[in-house]
Formats: C-alpha cells, structure tokens, sequence
C-alpha cells in the first residue's frame, strides 16, 4: 500500500540528490577539473619564464658593440648575443634584465651596470665616487662634493636648490630619496638636456652614478 505523503518526501530527496550531483559533478569530472586548472598555471608560469628570458641573447636592448656619443669609433662596451662581453678591456660573462647588465668574470669578480633605453637612446649610468669637503651632519646632499679620484669633477648644491658641476655649470636640482636619484635642469635652459642621476651617499661620501649616452661604434673614416 503506497503512502502518498512518503512517497513525495521520497521524490523529494532523489531530486535534491540529482540537483547536487548536476552542481558537484561526478569524480571524474571533478579531476577533470583539477588537471585544467594544473594546465592553466603551469601555462602561466612558462609564459611568465618565457618573459623573463626575453631580454637575453639578442633581444637584449645592450647586443651590440657600443661607443660613448662624443667618442663614436672607440668601443666601451661590447655585449655578444652569446653571452659574452668585453668592459673595460676585460672579458666577461653577462646577464641582463630591464633595469641591469650584470657582469661576472672567471675570477669571481661580479659588476652591474645600470642602462636604460627608451626613446631618447641608449644610457649607461657609471659611478663615481665623491666625498663632501665639509663636514655636516645632515640628510640631505646639500654641500660641496669632490670626486675622489680627480680634484676638477665636483659637484655644488645649494640648499636653495642651485647647483654647480665642475666649477663651470650651473643650473637647479631636485632630490626623490626614495628613488635615490637627483635631477639636474641646467641653464640656460637648452645648453644641456635635464640630468637624471642615481645615487647611494652614506654620510659624508656618495657614489654617484651619471648617465652616459651611447651610439653604435662607427669605423674611421
């Protein structure tokens, strides 16, 4: 003898059931799943290698044999889409990525150049150390800076924000001590373009590193 009110509740169940079977899926469905989302992120993290070797061998902005802009047929940097390099008339191993060519040699020696390419060409920013002629206790670069190694490179900043390099230029600057660097706008306005600089100062000696154009090294005439 059928109960009509067991039966609904049994239609009932066998109905959620199959709603949560039609939302969960079944375990092969389920692992299914789970292999595409392996897929997915193992996709990903190729594409983001494939990135990050993108600048390697010859995509790397710094491939080429490379001469400063007022010195076009003598070679300061030579980077081969093998990985090897000559700086500074030694041979060396490289590695680069957006911001750094990094450099190491076979004893161990590692170096870092700091480039950057963009539309106005191809930088490379080479240090120089410098130490304040006056003492001061003080956070800020205000002073004057000698460089260490050559009494006529200097550098003068006022702290009303003027500046003079090498007792001959002058101009304004501004500082960002997060981003480490300083902007040199120099007058008149045109004479130079502006200057950014990075720096590192602890206490009273800073390395400063200057951008230095690049252009393709031309043969001679």
């Amino acid at each position: 003898m059928r109960v009509p009110g067991v039966c609904r509740k049994r239609r009932f169940f066998r109905t959620l059931k199959q709603k949560r079977r039609r939302l969960t899926g079944s375990p092969m469905s389920k692992s299914s799943f789970h292999i595409r989302v392996w897929m997915v992120a193992f996709l990903l993290i190729l594409c983001l290698a494939f990135s990050a070797a993108a600048l390697g061998g010859e995509n790397f902005p710094l491939v080429g044999d490379w001469a400063f802009n007022h010195a076009p047929e003598k070679t300061v940097l030579l980077v081969r889409d093998d990985g090897t390099a000559v700086y500074d008339g030694r041979d060396w191993t490289w590695e680069g990525d957006e911001t750094f060519l990094n450099l190491q040699n076979t004893e161990g020696e590692t170096f870092s150049i700091r480039y950057a390419a963009d539309e106005d060409g191809i930088r490379i920013y080479l240090p120089g150390d410098y130490t304040r002629r006056d003492k001061l206790v003080d956070e800020e670069i205000w002073g004057a800076w000698i460089k260490d190694t050559s009494d006529a490179s200097s550098f003068i900043f006022e702290k009303d924000g003027r500046f003079m390099e090498d007792t001959t230029f002058v101009g304004t600057y501004k500082v960002d001590p997060e981003a480490g660097t300083f902007l040199l706008q120099y007058q008149p306005a045109g004479y130079f373009n502006d200057t950014l600089c990075y720096f590192e100062r602890e206490g009273d000696h800073m390395t400063v590193f200057y951008p230095w154009p690049l252009t393709a090294v031309q043969a001679n005439p």
